[in-house]
């Protein structure tokens, strides 16, 4: 259960920071671009760290960008990589995400009143509304939370809780 926590969190540290992988040419980031009232569909950002390895990569459906910043996402869905894997997958159908601060300072809070899911491979997390920050790395689920085991956790040995 510390393992499948520990995850979470790490999504958390990952989504707060965009970089493309070592050797690929720099990129402005996608903020630099948005202004007030731009709508995008089929939102790709991919995350890596310092050696390249792709960490996780986040998809929205559409994203219309409202006053100061500001985006209304649609069909959010984060794919979290470990080993070049997904262990780990975060829906929900609506959300809203906002790059706070300036130059290399900058945090990523993404919130909604609506659904989550969070998938992995032993359980699934559900809930309603929810809200993460890059300033702490936390993803917190706000209301009627609930987890469901699958069947491989329930044979999973040496687990401490």
């Amino acid at each position: 259960m510390k393992r499948f926590l520990v995850i979470i969190l790490t999504v958390a540290a990952m989504v707060g920071r965009a970089q493309e992988p070592s050797g690929a040419p720099p990129v402005s980031k996608l903020d630099e671009f948005m202004e007030t009232g731009m709508e995008v569909e089929g939102v790709r950002a991919p995350y890596y760290d310092d050696d390249g390895n792709l960490q996780a990569q986040l998809y929205g459906g559409y994203a219309k960008v409202l006053e100061n910043g500001l985006a209304d996402v649609t069909n959010l869905r984060v794919d979290v990589y470990q080993d070049a894997e997904v262990v780990l997958m975060i829906f929900a159908p609506q959300c809203f995400t906002k790059v706070i601060g300036a130059g290399e300072e900058k945090a990523l809070t993404v919130f909604s009143d609506g659904d989550v899911l969070i998938e992995l491979p032993e359980m699934s997390i559900f809930g309603r509304g929810f809200r993460f920050s890059s300033t702490d790395n936390r993803f917190e689920i706000l209301h009627d939370s609930k987890v469901l085991l699958k069947e491989s956790a329930r044979r999973m040995e040496d687990v401490e809780l």
